[in-house]
């Protein structure tokens, strides 16, 4: 296993990295440090108290801080109120301690400049993970299980099973931390480990390594289909004012609907396939809503936006004011000459402006008199005229002076303000 180990590890560090490994005192974390600690790399220990189980978890700090010092090494230990946030931020205990260890080993990284943070993960672990997601229905990177590497975190133990550890722990006499909770069937992986495991084994002695060999497959499919969907979105998706747009008549002509339709949108919290398929024939302004986005059937298109919360504010503008950057940037300048009016600049009667001019989302009833015409039109009426989504009107602002919409700001500008034969001081209010 030493010899593995020590050709495994250079896929992943230098000889000169600097090394947070999380340590429970545990068989795997123990066994990790020992590898680590031969092959004369430079560790840094890092240990999470979460105060699970007493007197238990304060012996494997002071456990793992004597090792620390009979070594002449560094060592941090952690202590976290775990139960109170968990229920603080609505969390069970374990996705509590995992958020809890993960963050503070991140800001250890830094404080103590080591390039990576590294666990004991091993080939067990990742099995139990792979049945975890398997039986609560996951998709398909959910059963690609725990990765080598991912981003400033390795797991080099994961191609070694836990007989392989256990096996190099009692060659090298090696002192470990039991941690009682690991006898109980109170978590879904412990029952996995215990009742699960060991009957798939018994089925296959080559269980293990068959399964890694299968893993390793289908990575290699994830990375084929994640470059063809790439491609997919490529055909169906356009982009405007930050919102997507999906062609629904190419979406529908493709070919295994079903599962690109999971693909394609789970990323944006949509992974009902049912309840797409349905608001492909839904009529214009059904919508979809996931914690992060907000999907809209309209027309022969889907629109996909991030959701934000409704515009409710309105912001005022002085007669100083040349520039604007919230809710949008706009730029006000004094000139002695006009042209037509467009979507992004309009020209207008500084004189009639009432101070200060206000920046407001649009409201059921308000009315303007586009420019061009003498009669009053109701802003609801002429988005539409215009076919604007729900998702446009939404986004849409008004500038105002007094109770008058002088702008449907990137639109139409109101006609009582423009500039005629009479106007002496004319502003160009410009869209950037």
């Amino acid at each position: 296993m030493e010899k593995r180990f020590s050709q495994h590890i250079q896929k992943f560090l230098q000889a000169d990295d600097v090394i947070l490994l999380a340590i429970s005192g545990g068989l795997d974390s123990i066994v990790l440090f020992h590898l680590l600690h031969k092959l004369d790399f430079e560790v840094v220990l890092a240990h999470c108290n979460f105060q699970l189980r007493g007197a238990e978890s304060d012996a494997d700090a002071k456990f793992v801080q004597n090792l620390a010092q009979s070594k002449g090494i560094r060592c941090f230990v952690k202590t976290f109120d775990t139960h109170k946030y968990a229920e603080s931020n609505g969390l069970n205990t374990q996705l509590a301690a995992r958020k809890l260890r993960y963050n503070w080993f991140e800001q250890l990284r830094q404080d103590q400049d080591c390039q990576y943070i590294v666990t004991a993960h091993h080939a067990d672990d990742d099995l139990e993970t792979f049945l975890i997601n398997l039986s609560r229905g996951t998709g398909i990177k959910g059963l690609l299980g725990i990765p080598e590497k991912n981003g400033n975190i390795i797991r080099p133990l994961l191609v070694f099973s836990r007989d392989e550890i256990l096996q190099y722990a009692n060659k090298h006499q090696l002192n470990w931390r039991e941690d009682s909770s690991n006898a109980t069937d109170n978590y879904l992986r412990n029952r996995i480990r215990h009742h699960v495991l060991p009957k798939l084994k018994e089925l296959h002695p080559q269980f293990l390594e068959n399964f890694k060999n299968t893993q390793d497959f289908m990575n290699q499919s994830v990375i084929f289909m994640e470059e063809q969907i790439v491609t997919i979105k490529e055909q169906i998706f356009s982009f405007k004012d930050e919102m997507i747009y999906i062609d629904l008549e190419k979406m529908s002509s493709l070919k295994n609907l079903d599962f690109l339709l999971h693909q394609i949108f789970y990323p944006y919290g949509f992974s009902n396939v049912s309840e797409l398929k349905k608001m492909m024939k839904a009529t214009s302004g059904k919508q979809l809503i996931s914690d992060t986005h907000r999907l809209l059937k309209d027309r022969n298109k889907w629109i996909l936006k991030h959701r934000v919360v409704n515009q409710s504010s309105s912001f005022l503008l002085k007669k100083t004011d040349k520039i604007v950057e919230k809710p949008l940037s706009l730029v006000f300048e004094n000139v002695i000459a006009y042209t037509s009016n467009t979507a992004q600049t309009i020209f207008v009667d500084a004189d009639l402006l009432e101070y200060p001019l206000k920046i407001r989302a649009w409201q059921s009833g308000d009315v303007f008199y586009p420019i061009g015409l003498n009669q009053k039109k109701k802003v609801s009426k002429f988005f539409k005229d215009e076919k604007l989504s729900i998702f446009e009107k939404e986004d849409q602002w008004l500038l105002v002076s007094g109770e008058k919409i002088v702008w449907i700001i990137g639109r139409r500008a109101d006609n009582r303000f423009r500039v005629t034969s009479k106007t002496v001081n004319i502003l160009k209010i410009t869209l950037k």
